[in-house]
């Protein structure tokens, strides 16, 4: 690569890396503000609106892979974000939290402890599920994908409103002024997901350009690029001491990842996947959700907590980079 094109692209990483900041921001903001408006809660935006927006890329790859024959790679991609949404997303917004905030106690309302815990429940029970008792058949997939739909819309009109004055109130609060949080929130979150792609593009050239190994470049720039939106969008929440918004993305998404994205997986596959084939993933994933289920029942969040994720992903990658080597 030539000086140009090298400065070109050192350009456009610090351009991506200006957006996907200011976009994180606007997303945040924006989702803060649809939750001050209508009082539902910020785990349940964090679950849905943030969790649903952030997985679009990632669905339309797991559809693409499936058709095209390639959809173990898919089966990868959603066991390998389930680990990083907890141990890196969750390590490094605690730790970097803790230099800014004083607060680590969060105690999580009764009703949102229910949704999360199931969410927790399910990106644990599936991969558990599928490694151990039923084939991953489309049957299978069809399932969790209406499993997807029926809770999403279960949280979505749980219960409205929950701090309503009158109904004229409530509908002015819904047509006049949420509307325009939830558009700025979704453009916030697009942002986010565009400006990370470009950023892991332009990362990845720089690092071709300057003769680093392809396989490092795979095991850093572009496995942590596939969660670079949850990160960017979560590190944001943690450091607005909203960590409510962020553990609800980061178990929405996980939820996603387990039963819209992995069920559209199965249902389009046109073999049966061998999920058997992922035991070592599925195992860190479950263990992954554990430890954050085991965050939220103590509600206490900080700088050594982000310590023990962020070694916990050290772990996981030095496992799966032992296993490659030498399984």
């Amino acid at each position: 690569m030539q000086s140009n094109d090298l400065m070109l692209e050192l350009l456009k990483m610090a351009v991506s890396l200006s957006t996907l900041a200011l976009s994180s921001h606007v997303a945040i903001k924006n989702a803060i503000r649809v939750s001050e408006s209508t009082g539902v809660s910020r785990s349940s935006i964090g679950f849905t609106l943030i969790a649903v927006s952030t997985s679009l890329p990632e669905l339309a790859v797991a559809i693409s892979s499936a058709i095209s024959g390639t959809a173990a790679v898919s089966v990868g991609n959603v066991l390998g974000s389930n680990v990083a949404n907890v141990f890196l997303i969750a390590g490094l917004g605690l730790f970097f939290a803790s230099f800014t905030s004083k607060v680590e106690i969060y105690k999580f309302k009764p009703e949102e402890l229910d949704f999360l815990y199931f969410g927790i429940f399910i990106a644990s029970a599936v991969p558990l599920i599928l490694v151990s008792l039923l084939p991953a058949s489309r049957f299978v997939g069809g399932l969790l994908v209406a499993l997807y739909a029926y809770y999403t819309f279960k949280i979505v009109f749980r219960k409205g409103i929950e701090n309503p004055t009158t109904e004229l109130q409530v509908k002015f609060v819904k047509h006049s002024r949420v509307a325009p949080f939830v558009v700025f929130t979704l453009l916030g979150v697009a942002g986010v997901v565009l400006s990370s792609h470009f950023l892991v593009e332009s990362t990845v050239n720089v690092a071709l350009s300057l003769s680093v190994p392809e396989s490092l470049i795979s095991a850093t720039v572009v496995a942590v690029g596939t969660s670079l939106p949850e990160l960017a969008l979560d590190l944001q929440a943690f450091l607005k001491g909203e960590p409510g918004l962020a553990f609800g993305d980061m178990i929405g998404s996980n939820f996603t990842n387990t039963t819209l994205i992995l069920g559209a997986t199965l249902l389009l596959s046109p073999i049966n996947i061998n999920i058997k084939a992922f035991y070592d993933l599925a195992t860190f994933s479950i263990l992954a959700n554990i430890v954050l289920w085991y965050l939220m029942s103590r509600g206490k969040f900080g700088r050594m907590e982000g310590i023990y994720l962020l070694s916990s992903y050290i772990l996981f990658l030095a496992s799966i980079m032992g296993l490659l080597a030498f399984g």
